[in-house]
Formats: structure tokens, sequence, C-alpha cells
């Protein structure tokens, strides 16, 4: 017979399911940034042109290893058929640094299940990459770096890109999934640092802690 007392709590388990886009504009809504500012939540209209790039790019690049391509030029959850989706930004974004959060639903388990445990299984094996992107040669490199994040299983990842002409282009993403939600927070440019990792942390535990 277990003593009065003695029970330890168990973690309730947040249900997989699908949000709308309005739903995950919501909470994106409620985050805020390093500043305490709220984001900025991305308009339908620039949100579909984002996708439309993001598609293109991916549609015109090749990635070696083939495995890598997720590191290299992006795309994973958001381009899946169905998903629904909200991006903001941060009031602090400049044109070398642009902070962003990402909300990806409406992937069916399985898949985000894969998604990420392709994303934790290759990061090692991806620390070199060639890859030509929208007809540009381009030599990237990929690593792990250590979070402090509170969301399980939360993954963080730099990746930096050099093309022959010695411009370089950086992203630093925190990656997780819960209840049916693929959380992405990220810096980008030609600024970015690990040090920027804290405050991407913020950002997705404030988005992991709205999805119950």
């Amino acid at each position: 017979m277990t003593a009065p007392g003695s029970e330890t709590a168990t973690p309730t388990k947040v249900v997989f399911k699908s949000y709308t886009k309005a739903e995950l504009g919501q909470i994106v809504d409620e985050v805020r940034d390093s500043n305490d500012v709220r984001l900025l939540v991305m308009p339908d209209d620039r949100l579909q042109d984002t996708l439309k790039q993001v598609n293109e790019v991916i549609t015109n690049s090749t990635v070696e290893p083939a495995a890598c391509a997720e590191f290299a030029v992006g795309g994973g959850a958001l381009l899946e058929e169905g998903a629904t989706m909200s991006i903001g930004a941060s009031a602090s974004s400049t044109a070398q640094s642009l902070v962003l959060l990402t909300l990806v639903s409406g992937v069916p388990e399985d898949k985000v299940k894969a998604l990420m445990d392709g994303k934790s299984t290759n990061v090692a094996s991806c620390e070199t990459m060639q890859a030509t992107i929208m007809g540009q040669s381009v030599e990237a490199s990929t690593k792990s770096v250590p979070t402090s994040a509170k969301t399980e299983g939360a993954l963080a990842y730099k990746t930096s890109a050099i093309a022959p002409g010695g411009g370089s282009q950086d992203q630093l993403i925190l990656t997780a999934a819960k209840g049916g939600v693929v959380l992405i927070s990220q810096s980008s440019g030609t600024t970015v640092q690990d040090s920027d990792l804290p405050k991407l942390e913020s950002m997705l535990d404030q988005a992991a802690a709205l999805i119950k």
C-alpha cells in the first residue's frame, strides 16, 4: 500500500491535435521578445509570399548529403500538405539578424515524429555540406548547440553557408514539437551569434507553455 503523500506527480500529456491558422496566430500574439515586446504576426499575404519563396529555393536546390537538405535550405514541416502556420517577428529584428517564431500544425503525428527524429539524428552527420542553391554553389556546415530550453525534446543547431564570393549567411535554430505543433524559433542573418540562443529559448518556451 502506498503511503499517503508519497505519490509522484505525473506530467499531463498534451493531446496531439491540429490547430487552425487563427489559433496559432493567437499563440504567437501572446509571445514577447527579449525586449518584452509582443511579436509582430505576419499578415496572410506576406506569409504566402514567404512560403512561395521557400518552395522555390527548395525546388531549385540540391544538397549533398541529401539527408542534410533540411539544414541547408529549410522547409520541413512548413511545406507538408495540409499544414497551417503562423509566423511572428521580433520588432528588434534587423537586416543583419531576423528573429522569427514559427508555429506549424496540421502535420500527421508520425510525420512530426519523423521530422524531429531526423533532425536529431542527422545534425551530427551534416557538419559539412555541399549545396547548389538557385544555381549558386554554397559550402555549408551545421553544428549542434547546447540548449537550456524548458520545452521537452528541444533541439538547437547553427547552420552557416558561404558562397564562392565570400558572403555568409547563418541561421541559429531552436525547434521542438508539442501537442501537434512544430515550434521553430530562429535568428537568421550575417551577425548571428550562439549568444542569441537565450532569446530564442524564451520565445519557444513561451509559445509551448500556451499549448495545453
